[in-house]
């Protein structure tokens, strides 16, 4: 496909879909850039939405394989048309809010990268998908609402630190690799964008990573107040118990959720594990 993304939109008679929160990448040349930063995680490629196919034909430059997930029946005929007699490209059909995650990483191949536009509404579900499938895939490269990237990336005590960060950042090395003008899109969407970077890292097990889960959403439910008070109210500890936990833990009893890095939540997390099961 050697047209430009508007000639191939505009031969298949394709117009976004505003309910799908359809933005088409017009921009050869970004595509091709974020092609190279999913390539340079392996070659094997889960793709998620991949609309009008201007990141699939860059992919499939380099790609062993590359399947693609698409929900539109429109587009997905579109990428079969243009693309279905390239040996390493696969077309799954699916809405990522229930897709068959086994059967669309066995598409791409042993431990894929997952790599897409993600519509905004859809950002949260699939970067914890991500967080879940961890072990089985060689990393992630998404183009994200700027704001989205910029938590993702934040650091202890920053205004964008959270949740998000804590957890993604307990499991993945995040980069943000580039930032995105709205003006490359059809149509241009409100918001800016940015393409971030997911590495796995680490070895932690499912159970590990849902108690994480548990425990960072309890103390960071009032990110302000101080950790041994959030200890308190939230495991039922008593002062000098919740003082004891927090210096096992290597952290400044003094401290508020908002400053603990990803590894102190992960160390806490152990300590509270084995507690109950103590």
């Amino acid at each position: 496909m050697s047209r430009s993304q508007q000639d191939v939109l505009r031969h298949y008679g394709i117009r976004p879909v505003k309910r799908r929160g359809q933005n088409f990448l017009l921009d050869g040349n970004l595509a091709r850039a974020i092609a190279g930063d999913a390539l340079a995680l392996g070659d094997e490629v889960l793709e998620l939405g991949a609309g009008g196919g201007a990141l699939t034909v860059h992919l499939l430059a380099g790609a062993r394989s590359v399947a693609c997930v698409e929900v539109d029946r429109e587009l997905i005929a579109l990428l079969q048309a243009e693309f279905g007699d390239h040996p390493g490209f696969r077309a799954v059909a699916g809405d990522l809010t229930k897709l068959d995650w086994d059967a669309a990483l066995a598409a791409a191949g042993q431990r894929p990268v997952i790599a897409g536009n993600l519509p905004y509404v859809l950002t949260s579900l699939v970067l914890f998908k991500a967080a879940e499938l961890r072990s089985r895939i060689a990393g992630a490269v998404f183009m994200i609402q700027k704001e989205v990237a910029e938590r993702l990336t934040a650091t202890p005590g920053g205004r964008d630190y959270g949740i998000l960060s804590i957890l993604m950042g307990s499991v993945f090395d995040i980069r943000m690799v580039r930032t995105v003008p709205a003006s490359v899109f059809w149509p241009r969407p409100q918001v800016q964008s940015a393409v971030v970077s997911l590495t796995p890292a680490g070895d932690m097990g499912d159970d590990e990573f849902d108690h994480l889960r548990e425990v960072v959403k309890k103390v960071f439910g009032q990110r302000r107040k101080k950790l041994v008070s959030q200890l308190r109210t939230q495991f039922s500890l008593e002062p000098a118990e919740a003082e004891s936990l927090a210096r096992e833990a290597g952290l400044d009893h003094e401290a508020r959720p908002e400053q603990i890095t990803p590894e102190g939540y992960r160390s806490l997390a152990g300590l509270l594990r084995r507690k109950d099961v103590d």
